[in-house]
Order: structure tokens, then sequence, then C-alpha cells
């Protein structure tokens, strides 16, 4: 398009090429708006066969006239920006093309399937292994004298707020991959600190997770298994020259 042909030719700079980063943000938000109309159709599913039949809820209550239309929008748009979250990364992965070279910007592209297929991974771990274990540990607070109605705004709330730090936890070993290849991080430190990063690896569960030790091991050890993972991808990504030096 012109406004590539224009940045690849005068290096990029988004305060002198308002037009092209208006063009990409046009695109995306058109993506993510399609995607969220797919999502109000989806969302009577997603409630009844995931978030309800599978975490072995019976139904949910609005409390207000309009609260089951929010909820249903606000699921939607949730819903939507998953579907086209592969749409938005590439539209973001433009704006910096002009400034990267071929090599970059071949390494580059290809993570971002990488970072789609671990956001969703962390998103259905969340959804389909953790959350029933976490809301009947919740409910279970009710004892036998007290009756659950759970309103469907604040329930699906509760799911977004649940499952999105999965999905971004998941990202781990594309950051890594993306800071090794930049040469900010060397994966000998890594291996150096391996048990302080366990042990805030289950910091971090215990404070995402309800306070019971199944829920803190299911978010641990995915994320530990990531981590080694991580390491991996590091010694395989690692710039030449640090390769050379540590053959040396």
């Amino acid at each position: 398009m012109k406004g590539e042909r224009i940045l690849l030719s005068q290096g990029f700079n988004v305060l002198d090429h308002l037009d092209y980063l208006r063009l990409r943000l046009i695109r995306a938000i058109l993506a993510f708006l399609l995607a969220s109309v797919a999502g109000f159709w989806l969302a009577p599913w997603v409630v009844q066969s995931v978030l309800l039949r599978h975490v072995g809820l019976d139904g949910l209550v609005f409390l207000s006239p309009a609260e089951a239309l929010l909820a249903r929008l606000k699921l939607a748009f949730s819903i939507g920006f998953v579907l086209a979250l592969p749409l938005i990364l590439y539209q973001l992965w433009a704006l910096f093309v002009p400034a990267m070279d071929q090599k970059q910007r071949r390494w580059t592209l290809l993570l971002i399937p990488g970072v789609y297929a671990l956001f969703l991974l962390g998103i259905a771990f969340a959804v389909g292994a953790v959350l029933p274990t976490a809301l009947r540990f919740l409910l279970g607070f009710g004892g036998e004298h007290l009756e659950h109605e759970i309103s469907i705004a604040n329930y699906i709330s509760f799911v977004i707020n649940f499952a999105l730090p999965f999905g971004i936890i998941f990202e781990l070993p594309v950051v890594v991959v993306g800071l090794t290849r930049l040469g900010i991080l060397r994966p000998a430190a890594l291996e150096r600190n391996r048990k302080y990063t366990i042990f805030v690896i289950f910091v971090l569960a215990a404070i995402l997770t309800p306070p019971d030790a199944v829920s803190q091991i299911m978010l641990a050890v995915p994320i530990i298994l990531l981590f080694e993972l991580s390491l991996l991808l590091a010694r395989w990504t690692k710039p030449r020259e640090e390769r050379q030096e540590t053959e040396v």
C-alpha cells in the first residue's frame, strides 16, 4: 500500500505517518467489531455449554432489566477479542515492519501464531480445568443452609477476570524468545535463577487462584513446564554471537 511504501522508503515514525497508524487502527477495530458480532451470536451457547454445564452450575439470575443484555454484550466483546486477536496482532506487527530488516520481519511474524496459540491454551486451561475446581471450592463456603444465586453479570465478570491472567501467563515462552532474540535476556541467567523463578511461580499461583492447594498446583505446574520450555527455546534462539561465546 501507499502508506507502507512511504514508510519503507523514509523510515518508521508514527508521528509523521498518522494516516498509516490510523489505517492499522481502523482495521484492528473493524476486525474486533465483526468478531464481536459473531461473539454476540455465540454467547448463549458459551454460557450454557461452557460456563454452566461444564462447571456444574444449574443456572444464573439477572437482577435488573438490562443486566442480561449487558452481560451478553460483555461476553460478546470478550469472545470478539479472542477471535480477532490474530488480526489485531498482525496490525500491531505491521506498524513496526518498516523499522525491521528482512530477517527480523520473518521471525517476528512467526511469533504471532505462537502468541495466539498460547493465549488460547491458557484460556482453555483456565476455563476447562481450573474454573470448575475453583468454583466448587468457593461455593463450598455456603454450607448446607445457603443456596447460591449468581447473577449473570457478576459471573461473566468473574470468569473473564479469572481466565485472562492465564492467557497472559501462558505467553511466557514467547516473551522469553523475544527478549533472547533482542539480546536483553540470556539463557544462562535464567538457569542460574531457576529456583527463585519456581518460588515466584508458586507465589503467583497462590495469588491468582482460590486458597486451596489443588488450584494452586494446577496453575503452578503448567507455568513451570512453560518456563522449562522457555529455557529450551531461549538456548535455541539466542543470538549467534552468544552461542559462539558459549562454545568457546
